[in-house]
C-alpha cells in the first residue's frame, strides 16, 4: 500500500512541477514578441518604460501609454519583466469572465488547443510558454507569457 502512495505522489509531484514532453509542445512557433517588443531586448533599448514603485516588484516596469485591450477583450494592465536587464516575461491582469473567454479563445486560435490544470491553462515550447488563469472569487485572471531560454538562443532565433 505504501509503495502505491508512493508512486501516486510521485505522478501528482510531476504532473504540478510542469515537466514536458516532447508531445507537449505546442505545434506552431512560439511568440517571438509582445506588442513588437523581442524577447531578450534590453530595458535600455525600449523607451517609454517606468519602474513598478510597490514594493516586491523589482524589475517590473510598466508603460503609460499602453494599450487597454488584447483583441476584443479589455485588460487593466500590462507588466513588463526583465531578468539580467532584459525582457523575459510579460503579465497581463483582467476582469471578468467575459474578458477571460475573449483572451482564451484569441490564444486558441492562435496557437491551437492548449492543456489545463486546474485554474491553469496553457501552451509550452522548449523555451517558452504561455499561460491563462482565472480566480472566480477573485472576478479577475491574468495571462503570462514566459521566455525560459538562455540569451544566445533568444538571439539566434531571429527573436
Amino acid at each position: 500500500m505504501k509503495k502505491v502512495y508512493g508512486i501516486i505522489v510521485l505522478m501528482v509531484l510531476l504532473s504540478i512541477s510542469g515537466v514536458a514532453t516532447a508531445g507537449d509542445y505546442v505545434s506552431v512557433p512560439p511568440p517571438s514578441s509582445f506588442r513588437g517588443m523581442a524577447w531578450g531586448t534590453s530595458l535600455a533599448d525600449l523607451p517609454g518604460m517606468l519602474p513598478v514603485q510597490e514594493s516586491g516588484f523589482k524589475n517590473t516596469y510598466f508603460r503609460t501609454d499602453e494599450r487597454m485591450t488584447f483583441g476584443d477583450a479589455t485588460i487593466r494592465s500590462v507588466a513588463y519583466y526583465f531578468r539580467e536587464g532584459r525582457l523575459y516575461r510579460v503579465g497581463v491582469a483582467f476582469s471578468g469572465r467575459a474578458n477571460h473567454f475573449l483572451i482564451k479563445e484569441r490564444l486558441i486560435s492562435m496557437y491551437g488547443r492548449g492543456r489545463g490544470v486546474g485554474l491553469r491553462y496553457g501552451w509550452m515550447w522548449p523555451n517558452f510558454s504561455v499561460e491563462i488563469n482565472y480566480d472566480d472569487e477573485a472576478d479577475s485572471g491574468g495571462l503570462f507569457y514566459t521566455y525560459e531560454g538562455a540569451w544566445e538562443q533568444a538571439e539566434g532565433s531571429g527573436s
